[in-house]
């Protein structure tokens, strides 16, 4: 079947008694091609459709979107088939209810496993599923325990929160700015995301926090938009060294990785494991910006008087627990790297 349409024009033919051959006639082809038309063996051209709903006066829209949904349908049973699932494992992959919840969507028919399938994807901006698996698309995340499609609609949920932001014109320069800003909200304990979020738009940054979905490991991700750097973190980060970290990471990569960003997203995840090089330095260089190596080196062999010790005392104590010279649990970190509040 090569249309869709073609069955309802059949119908509107019977009721207004109009025959084959005069209806092929008005519409300039042969009754040959209106009968496999009709039948849906051929395709309907862009121009067949103009003159289709010019003669009818059924919207060029809708009988658009009869086709469009059509090849969609059409598309979405291939993917499934060539995956050998079936859609509702489709649509399971992107967790739709809890989606839904998090992320207040609605589907336009919860009942029809194709319409949610289809819901998602024009939530995704794309027409063919293939396209959330395809190498140029998943370049910078190679993890082996997380999951693209939930990935992609955290991703796209970041999108549309950074697409209200005013921003202004970005320097490099600006990242030793956020630094230093970031670096007083963890020495004073505050964390307001309002104030964070203006400062990086100030600075020439698109800045998104928000909640990634249920059984996903992503941690944050760096983009470029429109020659503009972009950060998205998760609020899986609950204590002040841990947030902070997250943001200075992904501003190590808006330092070494601009360009290479400029080719698709740079993702980080929950996953010391399986690391991949430019992440390796970007937690390197997080670090040296908590507190520097050279200052460091002296404070993890003796930290006894952290108390009086003129550094972040949050960034060292989550330095200290990732070296493992102390547990998270221990009551040092839990003193100087506190739940942040509200």
């Amino acid at each position: 079947m090569m249309n869709k349409f073609g069955k309802e024009l059949g119908e509107f033919l019977d009721f207004n008694n109009m025959s084959i051959k005069e209806f092929a006639e008005r519409i300039d082809t042969t009754s040959k091609n209106l009968i496999d038309i009709i039948k849906g063996n051929v395709e309907l051209s862009q121009n067949m459709i103009y003159n289709i709903a010019f003669i009818t006066d059924i919207p060029v829209s809708y009988i658009e979107n009869v086709e469009s949904n059509f090849k969609l349908d059409k598309r979405l049973d291939k993917f499934v088939m060539d995956n050998h699932i079936t859609m509702k494992e489709f649509i399971n992959r992107f967790h739709y209810k809890d989606f839904s919840e998090s992320y207040h969507y609605t589907f336009s028919n919860v009942r029809n496993e194709y319409s949610i399938a289809k819901d998602i994807l024009k939530y995704l901006r794309i027409t063919n599923p293939e396209k959330l698996y395809q190498e140029d698309n998943s370049i910078f995340y190679k993890s082996k325990n997380d999951k693209p499609e939930l990935l992609a609609l955290w991703l796209e949920r970041c999108y549309k929160i950074i697409s209200e932001q005013e921003v202004m014109d970005y320097k490099s320069e600006n990242i030793e700015l956020l630094i230093d800003y970031i670096k007083e909200c963890a020495a004073n304990y505050t964390f307001n995301e309002k104030e964070l979020i203006s400062k990086f738009n100030g600075n020439g940054i698109y800045l998104a926090i928000e909640d990634d979905l249920k059984g996903s490991k992503i941690r944050g991700a760096f983009k470029v938009l429109n020659d503009k750097p972009a950060i998205y973190i998760t609020r899986k980060h609950k204590r002040y060294a841990d947030i902070y970290f997250a943001l200075l990471h992904e501003l190590a990569h808006c330092k070494s990785d601009f360009n290479r960003a400029k080719k698709g997203s740079i993702i980080s995840f929950h996953d010391e494991k399986n690391m991949e090089d430019y992440e390796l330095k970007a937690d390197e260089t997080a670090f040296n910006w908590m507190i520097p190596n050279s200052i460091y080196h002296f404070l993890k062999k003796d930290y006894s008087n952290i108390e009086n010790l003129n550094t972040v005392k949050s960034f060292l104590v989550y330095r200290l627990a990732h070296d493992k010279i102390i547990d998270y649990s221990s009551s040092l970190y839990q003193k100087y790297n506190p739940i942040i509040e509200g």
